[in-house]
């Protein structure tokens, strides 16, 4: 397994592992809370408060990892997990709505977003250490994966009862730590503050000198406010164009299976395309996207609408984390990657705040026409921040 396509697997099983477990504890989660007598405005805020403390976990392990020799990826994820699976371990002891089952199924939503701050760091430290990985090809198992698990876990829960999904997300905890064991065994002995190029900026320090990429992410956030809008409250979307959880299950499958061919074959399309031009066309992409959802009249029109998952989630997904690796210093690598990611859990955290409250007291349709400008505004915001990465930035 020391050659490039072992270590493209073993990275694969990590992908599909976290994602899988994502499906569980954000795409979902709406299907569980509301089983559990939660409306759109408190399972809107258990999302935001889990997804706001999962945006400043990652960020705040990742700039540790960036400036202390003591911390790393490889170190930390293990704990991650373990705090996972604990929240599970209290979601399942309390399997009503309360104050228990908010507060387990926020720190399950936190853990299991904060991990994948450090497996981009881990895609980074391989990279880096002359051991590269095809990211496009192993997020594109991530997606695929992701396909199965909305299938099954739709499905399930539809004939059987929501609590088969907790039950997934610790079969999947377990997965992750069998995949971050394999993997981590094949990573390069870690490097000192002066092989990495000097200690890493604080958080603060490094958006100061990273403006225009801080411009970026201030855009990504909007236009994630929009796509999280669709995502985490695609149930509510599914039914009022006639569908349901079964519906939404294989629209949330369809949508993953839309991303798997670009990132799938990132590399081989795109090789010699610069990446921040494929964000630049990803961003307008998801204005589309948008819009088309608005205007969906059936389930059937959603699936046409989500055929736009294709060139916006898809491509800015396999393209933002080579832009980011050509764009900052290593020693920021994990910081960068780490900020990245977040940004689309701010949006989401902005979505479960605001969408959630909307739809409890205007339509659908009324929210999604919010969503469509705050991602219009957002994609422009974006446009402006994307600049010429200081190394070659062409997919690898």
């Amino acid at each position: 397994m020391q050659n490039a396509a072992g270590r493209t697997a073993l990275y694969s099983w990590v992908q599909g592992s976290f994602w899988m477990s994502f499906c569980v504890a954000v795409s979902f989660a709406a299907v569980y809370l509301q089983g559990l007598g939660y409306d759109n405005t408190a399972l809107g805020a258990v999302l935001a408060a889990g997804n706001l403390l999962g945006a400043v976990l990652g960020p705040v392990l990742s700039s540790l990892v960036d400036r202390r020799e003591d911390m790393s990826a490889r170190r930390l994820i293990p704990w991650l997990l373990g705090v996972q699976a604990l929240a599970l371990v209290l979601v399942m002891a309390f399997p009503r709505k309360g104050i228990a089952a908010a507060l387990g199924y926020g720190l399950y939503i936190a853990f299991s977003l904060s991990v994948n701050s450090l497996n981009l760091k881990l895609y980074v430290d391989f990279s880096y250490g002359g051991l590269p990985i095809n990211y496009g090809l192993t997020r594109a198992m991530g997606s695929l994966f992701y396909v199965a698990a909305s299938m099954i876990l739709g499905a399930l829960s539809e004939r059987f009862s929501i609590r088969v999904l907790p039950v997934a997300g610790l079969v999947l905890c377990a997965s992750q730590a069998a995949a971050h064991y394999s993997l981590c065994a094949l990573l390069p002995p870690e490097r000192t503050r002066g092989e990495k190029g000097g200690t890493g900026s604080s958080l603060t320090g490094f958006l100061g000198t990273h403006r225009r990429f801080a411009v970026l992410l201030l855009g990504t956030v909007l236009v994630f406010f929009a796509h999280n809008t669709v995502s985490s409250f695609l149930i509510n979307i599914t039914r009022s164009v006639g569908g349901n959880t079964r519906d939404m299950g294989y629209i949330n499958s369809f949508m993953a299976a839309m991303e798997i061919p670009v990132m799938l074959f990132f590399t081989r399309l795109f090789a010699r395309r610069r990446t921040a031009d494929l964000l630049r066309a990803a961003f307008a992409f998801f204005v589309l996207k948008t819009v088309a959802v608005m205007l969906a009249p059936s389930v059937g029109a959603l699936y046409a609408a989500f055929v736009l998952q294709a060139p916006s989630f898809a491509l800015y997904t396999a393209a933002i984390v080579p832009y980011t690796e050509h764009s900052v210093p290593y020693r920021d690598a994990a910081k960068a990657q780490s900020l990245a990611f977040s940004t689309t859990t701010l949006g989401s955290v902005l979505a479960s705040l605001i969408s959630g409250a909307l739809l409890d007291r205007v339509s659908v349709r009324a929210t999604l026409a919010i969503a469509c400008v705050v991602c219009a505004v957002g994609a422009a915001t974006a446009w402006c921040g994307i600049g010429k990465p200081s190394k070659q930035s062409e997919c690898q």
